[in-house]
């Protein structure tokens, strides 16, 4: 019994951690595994190439034309690779993706994943400071969805409050306490 239990543990972790990511088996198979991304930063030259899987927050985008560019605040990578909070970011990359991405979809602080090559780095500048950037060329893109916040209404019980003997009733029980 012990041993169809095992299998079975085996099957469903290799099924659910396969099933978890939105980048294509293929792509994860041929990337590297996470180098950190300061390192990237620091030496693209020595990734020059490679694939990578990174995310973040987009920053801009912007369509030439042939390609579209979209600047990304970095942030790393959670379960099913979706980027966690931009306050871990260490860095900026820019994706350049061939034919034409709407700005409109892909606006300011949605969450986007990239699978894409690394072409190199280059400066420019973000409040007059000069800012290190990250460049790749894309394989797969994917777009989170927007975050759907729901806000209730103000419940409202006429008969709960403001009643008159509500707090008349509960005062003079120390056990209501």
């Amino acid at each position: 019994m012990s041993i169809l239990r095992t299998t079975l543990l085996a099957i469903l972790i290799t099924v659910f951690t396969g099933s978890c990511s939105v980048i294509s088996q293929q792509i994860r198979t041929e990337s590297i595994p996470s180098v950190n991304f300061k390192m990237l930063l620091q030496e693209p030259d020595k990734h020059l190439g490679d694939t990578v899987i990174l995310g973040g927050y987009i920053l801009e985008t912007k369509n030439l034309t042939d390609q579209s560019i979209i600047r990304v605040l970095q942030a790393p990578l959670g379960f099913g690779e979706e980027p966690e909070s931009r306050d871990y970011s260490e860095g900026r990359f820019i994706i350049s993706q061939k034919g034409f991405l709407d700005p409109e979809i892909y606006t300011k602080d949605r969450k986007i994943t990239v699978a894409g090559t690394v072409v190199g780095s280059v400066f420019e500048r973000v409040n007059e400071f000069p800012q290190p950037y990250l460049k790749i060329e894309s394989c797969e893109i994917y777009l989170w969805p927007e975050d759907q916040r729901y806000y209730p209404t103000p419940y409202y019980e006429p008969w709960f409050y403001p009643y008159p003997y509500y707090w008349h009733r509960y005062n003079h029980h120390p056990y209501y306490w």
